[in-house]
């Protein structure tokens, strides 16, 4: 069975909309899985490294941050 992760939707991502060009769910993965290069860049997920807490979820006001299928 595969384990739990998060991932970026690239279809809802647009971090334009985010303050600043900040994605909120960077700073809300407490285990920093989240990463984005730049402000204005789209974040990527680790999903090597991704448990499955899924406090990044909620942060995205876009919906961007999805359970894997």
């Amino acid at each position: 069975m595969p384990s739990k992760i998060a991932i970026v939707n690239y279809n809802k991502c647009d971090p334009k909309e985010c303050k600043d060009g900040i994605c909120k769910a960077v700073s809300a993965c407490s285990k920093k899985v989240i990463k984005q290069e730049e402000p204005y860049e789209a974040p990527f997920i680790n999903p090597s490294l991704c448990t499955g807490c899924y406090e990044c979820l909620t942060s995205c006001h876009r919906g961007a941050i999805e359970k894997a299928r």
